[in-house]
């Protein structure tokens, strides 16, 4: 059997994706599956409620998508989400925005 060129998910990256995506079936139904798994990967950080890393629940389309597409573009600096956001499409990224504008704040 040839070697596989895929490389297993570090253990830490899939504790993020299993996180993302419980935490994530408890938001709004933005009526896109494919929004709200989306947004899963996001929930691993961006938690509903009191934290240093802000919820994103009820925020603004507009602004949600026009800050993900400036930490994409490399006009807003940051920490983590400059490289997470490159690896989106400009729709992935407006269903993002749509699905946590259409999120309740807690």
């Amino acid at each position: 059997m040839p070697a596989s060129n895929m490389t297993p998910l570090a253990p830490w990256m899939l504790a993020v994706v299993v996180t993302g995506a419980l935490a994530g079936a408890n938001g709004a139904d933005a009526g896109d599956v494919g929004a709200r798994a989306l947004a899963a990967g996001c929930r691993s950080c961006h938690q509903p409620g009191e934290s240093t890393i802000p919820s994103l629940d009820g925020k603004s389309r507009e602004a949600l998508a026009g800050k993900l597409r400036a930490y994409r573009e490399g006009s807003l600096a940051g920490t983590v989400m400059p490289q997470l956001a490159k690896g989106y499409t400009d729709a992935e990224l407006d269903a993002i925005a749509r699905y946590f504008a259409a999120t309740e704040r807690p």
